[in-house]
């Protein structure tokens, strides 16, 4: 892997503001169901993606819930 990704995660439904991690290259991490989540690429990233669903794109569509976790005009990328 390489590069950088600013990770922001909260519980389902919260209303809380999400914690951001940042992951670097050659770290992992998880998001587990239930957590909504985005990701900002800080950097020119190459990553792995691993799920336990099938990833063809009417599966990962039925899977996904699309809602703002941030406002991408607040984002310094």
């Amino acid at each position: 892997t390489e590069g950088e990704i600013d990770y922001y995660h909260r519980p389902h439904g919260s209303k809380k503001m999400p914690e951001k991690v940042t992951v670097r290259a050659g770290q992992l991490f998880f998001t587990p169901p239930m957590v909504d989540h985005a990701m900002v690429f800080t950097r020119d990233t190459t990553f792995f993606t691993f799920g336990r669903n099938p990833r063809d794109q009417a599966s990962y569509e039925a899977d996904v819930r699309r809602i703002e976790v941030i406002d991408p005009s607040t984002i310094d990328a």
